[in-house]
């Protein structure tokens, strides 16, 4: 998209859907609204990396879609030098249509946030089912099981010695971290000028 446009997302779902405050494109952020927060949570549960912008897909209708699962768990690009220090990727552009306030007081940004903590709430009630899916595949000698404790931190993602209000508390942190991350900039930024990939 950053190639077809001179505009960030905000623009781009203007041009698309229509002006703010209509149906289409208020629909379109609704749907980009509720699947951020259930990436936004797969993230943070399975540690996915190299979420630049080339990563990153939009449907027809505005759903948020990630590609390129290469580094997740325990491997993220440049060596695991951490350059992705937030759990799940959320731009400047990305708040423009999550937080039209800018300060995260908008009902869009508490919509999102609201998701977010159910997702993980939600996730946490099947965390052995999720943690014994991800150990079928721990003989398979793929990279991000190969280094630190491919099982043991994503079990500690779940923080099961929270209970459910700490749980729900710790996932509202991990928004308010992730929101406008100078290093998720940064990150962009890098991914710019080494790949040309937009920002």
């Amino acid at each position: 998209m950053g190639e077809t446009t001179d505009g960030g997302l905000y623009e781009i779902f203007q041009q698309d859907y229509g002006p703010v405050g209509s149906h289409s494109f208020e629909a379109a952020r609704e749907n980009f609204i509720i699947s951020s927060a259930g990436f936004a949570v797969v993230s943070l549960l399975l540690q996915s990396k190299d979420r630049h912008n080339g990563n990153l897909l939009f449907d027809n209708v505005g759903r948020l879609v990630h590609i390129n699962f290469g580094f997740i768990l325990e491997t993220s690009p440049g060596g695991n030098m951490r350059f992705e220090s937030t759990h799940f990727k959320l731009s400047h552009e990305m708040t423009q249509l999550l937080d039209p306030s800018g300060v995260m007081k908008s009902d869009t940004w508490y919509q999102f946030v609201s998701l977010c903590v159910k997702g993980y709430l939600a996730a946490r009630r099947y965390m052995n089912g999720i943690i014994n899916t991800v150990l079928l595949m721990i003989d398979s000698e793929l990279p991000c099981f190969s280094r630190g404790d491919p099982m043991g931190n994503p079990r500690k993602r779940f923080h099961p010695e929270m209970s459910g209000c700490e749980a729900a508390n710790f996932m509202i942190r991990t928004c308010t971290n992730a929101y406008n991350k100078w290093t998720t900039a940064g990150y962009d930024l890098i991914q710019y000028l080494q790949q040309g990939i937009e920002k």
